[in-house]
């Protein structure tokens, strides 16, 4: 790894979540790719009434790609889609896989619109402090695509409570509720562990989301983000998408390959 897969890697280690930049792991082409990709999208959410108040998780945060309807086909994306490109990156994975100390393969890919609610005065579903529940050390990763300030609904993660870190012994991982209150968590953790993921287009993070996290409290303006998430090899669920590789397989690196099949 170079310096910068090696600084994203030491900081996921130590806290949980490591931030850095579009450009310090892609270079070119530039944002504008994928700028110009999703902007149909976000255009169709600006001009959608989205009502008062949300009701769940799917009334604030819209997926563009996969379609929750029960029976819907999986999204499928072409070997050249930009957004395989990025989260199937080798400079992603290496990170990744090394935190793993295996190979992982991309389980979910999508964009989301985030959707603002200015009479919102309470936090719902994974808008509350939470682990994700797929399996232990699932790996996400996020790219902002618009300015995220606290009005946006900005990621927040509590450093060091992922499987393995400092505080992973609080409010264990189990069959029951995965919500801590928010008075337990305060006693436990030092406020300074507690980060807001603020940032304009391009600002990018890996993160251990069995650690808890919580974000998408939007009041003022949409968040609109790539996400991609990454678990082992043996994991028991499918892929929630598929690739059309055009017979293309045999050109991959192993380990591109590996997380895409």
């Amino acid at each position: 790894m170079d310096a910068v897969q090696q600084r994203i890697l030491d900081d996921l280690r130590r806290d949980g979540i490591a931030p850095f930049r579009y450009e310090e792991l892609f270079g070119e082409p530039p944002l504008a790719e994928l700028q110009a990709d999703i902007a149909p999208f976000v255009a169709d959410n600006d001009a959608t009434d989205h009502g008062d108040a949300p009701a769940k998780k799917h009334d604030f945060i819209v997926r563009r790609f996969l379609s929750l309807e029960e029976g819907a086909p999986r999204p499928v994306f072409a070997i050249d889609s930009p957004w395989l490109r990025v989260g199937a990156s080798p400079a992603v994975l290496d990170v990744v896989d090394a935190y793993r100390s295996e190979p992982v393969r991309m389980h979910y890919l999508d964009n989301w619109y985030t959707v603002p609610y200015t009479g919102q005065d309470k936090r719902i579903a994974s808008q509350r402090w939470h682990r994700d529940p797929e399996e232990t050390n699932v790996v996400k990763m996020f790219l902002y695509l618009s300015e995220v300030d606290d009005g946006a609904g900005p990621f927040e993660y509590v450093k060091g409570t992922f499987e393995g870190g400092r505080y992973d012994g609080f409010y264990p991982r189990g069959d029951g509720d995965l919500h801590p209150p928010d008075e337990a968590l305060d006693a436990a953790v030092a406020p300074g562990e507690r980060v807001a993921m603020k940032g304009g287009p391009g600002s990018m993070f890996l993160c251990d989301t069995g650690g808890f996290h919580r974000g998408g409290f939007a009041r003022t303006a949409p968040r609109i983000l790539a996400t991609w998430s990454y678990v082992s090899l043996g994991f028991s669920k499918p892929h929630r998408f598929e690739v059309d590789f055009g017979g293309r397989e045999a050109e991959l690196p192993p380990q591109v390959r590996a997380a895409l099949v």
